[in-house]
């Protein structure tokens, strides 16, 4: 089953200290955010081409940017249920298509004969122009919430980890981030200006962050 969402997605970075004073700050807005889901585990592998097309377009600023992962919940180590996403973006405005992948299930991620197979089977569905690669993982605890009038999705990730699979001799190496958190809003399109309009009460910093880009490089930048 394929699903596509078109939204606007505004991320922004803090130290991890401020993880209680953030949850605070959103239940205390004008948007009234309360808890939609338990917590869970986030895991996603994602692809890139051998000249990291998609990391460069994310550093160079380019407006118009794609990004393949597989994403699935639960245990980092062990592929259950995953998902294909696309996302496409424009500024904020983000493009998000999704379906499921079949054979790769109950896989073992730490694993280079199973990384080909997962490689092996993305690029057969997908028929992109360019063989994509796996090039690295992110893991993450993620709390969600939902805005008193149901219209506002908003997430905190935090406890981030990463795997660089393009050295193959590295896979088993895990890299924390433990010191930051993020914050994400997601909404229609046509909410924009409501959403700009009251986001002063919570008085925080817009930035371009991506788990992508800063597990790549290792150094993440902070804003408060």
């Amino acid at each position: 089953m394929k699903k596509k969402i078109n939204r606007f997605e505004r991320k922004w970075l803090f130290r991890s200290n401020n993880y209680l004073a953030l949850i605070n700050s959103l239940t205390r807005s004008k948007f009234f955010f309360r808890t939609q889901f338990p917590l869970r585990k986030v895991n996603s592998i994602y692809f890139d081409t051998q000249d990291y097309a998609s990391i460069r377009q994310n550093l160079d600023g380019v407006s118009n940017k794609k990004k393949i992962r597989i994403r699935w919940y639960g245990n980092k180590d062990i592929i259950k249920k995953p998902i294909i996403e696309i996302k496409s973006k424009k500024g904020f405005e983000t493009k998000k298509e999704s379906f499921n992948i079949k054979g790769l299930d109950n896989l073992n991620l730490l694993s280079i004969d199973n990384l080909k197979i997962i490689k092996e089977i993305l690029n057969l569905q997908l028929k992109q122009k360019k063989v994509i690669y796996p090039v690295l993982t992110t893991h993450y605890e993620r709390e969600y919430f939902i805005s008193s009038n149901g219209k506002i999705r908003a997430t905190i990730d935090y406890n981030l980890q990463s795997i660089f699979l393009n050295n193959l001799s590295q896979i088993d190496i895990v890299k924390n981030f433990k010191n930051i958190c993020i914050l994400e809003f997601k909404y229609s399109t046509s909410l924009d200006g409501y959403v700009r309009k009251n986001l002063s009460d919570i008085s925080l910093r817009l930035s371009k962050n991506s788990k992508f880009v800063n597990s790549a490089f290792e150094k993440p930048k902070f804003f408060s």
